[in-house]
C-alpha cells in the first residue's frame, strides 16, 4: 500500500533507495519513537500478523542498510541543530540558566525532594541534611555587576575665570563676580 507525499519526500526517498512509508520510519526512529510505533504509525500493516512475523518485519526493516543510513543522517542533522541553538544561545538567557542554578530556592527544593526519597538516617540522607545546612548558610548578598556602578566625569581643569568658563563664553557673563573679575 504506497501512500501519497510530495515530489520533495519522493525524491528524497528515491535518493536513499527507500518507499516513503520506509523514510518515514526511518525519520520517525530517528526522532526517538520506538520501531514498533514507528512502524504502526509509517507502514500501517501486518495488524493481523502474528506477533513473532510483526517482529521478524519490523527487525529487517530496522537493519535494513538504506534505513541505517537515513537514522543516522537524520540524527547527524539533529545533533547539528542541536549544537547550533546552543551557541546561539544570548547572554540573557545564559545569565537567566546561571541564576537559575544559583538560585538559593531552586537548590533547596531540589535537596528537599531527594531526601524524601531517601531512607531516614542512611549516609546520602545524612550528606543531604547537611548540604541543605550548608546552602540555608549561604551568603545572603548576591554578587554584584558592574552594571550598577555609577561612574562621575569632572574636568581636568574648573574654570578660573571667564575664558574658562564652562557655561558662557562672553563678555555679558553674570558669574564675572563669582570670579573676582569685573
Amino acid at each position: 500500500m504506497d501512500i501519497i507525499v510530495s515530489q520533495k519526500t519522493n525524491r528524497l526517498a528515491r535518493q536513499y533507495k527507500l518507499k516513503p512509508q520506509e523514510l518515514a520510519f526511518a525519520d520517525l526512529v530517528a526522532v526517538g519513537w520506538e520501531p514498533e510505533d514507528a512502524w504502526a504509525a509509517a507502514i500501517r500493516e501486518g495488524i493481523t500478523w502474528t506477533k513473532t512475523a510483526r517482529a521478524k518485519a519490523i527487525s529487517e526493516l530496522s537493519e535494513d542498510e538504506r534505513v541505517k543510513n537515513r537514522v543516522d543522517s537524520v540524527r547527524a542533522v539533529l545533533r547539528k541543530n542541536q549544537v547550533e541553538a546552543l551557541r546561539n544561545v544570548t547572554n540573557k538567557e545564559r545569565k537567566d540558566v546561571v541564576s537559575e542554578a544559583m538560585s538559593k530556592e531552586n537548590m533547596l527544593y531540589d535537596l528537599q525532594t531527594a531526601l524524601t526519597k531517601m531512607s531516614i538516617g542512611s549516609k546520602e540522607w545524612l550528606d543531604t541534611k547537611k548540604m541543605i545546612i550548608d546552602v540555608t548558610r549561604m551568603k545572603q548578598d548576591e554578587v554584584k555587576d558592574d552594571e550598577s556602578t555609577v561612574h562621575y566625569f569632572l574636568p581636568v581643569q574648573y574654570p578660573t575665570g571667564c575664558q574658562d568658563c564652562l557655561y558662557c563664553r562672553c563678555d555679558t557673563c553674570k558669574y564675572k563676580k563669582s570670579y573676582g573679575e569685573t
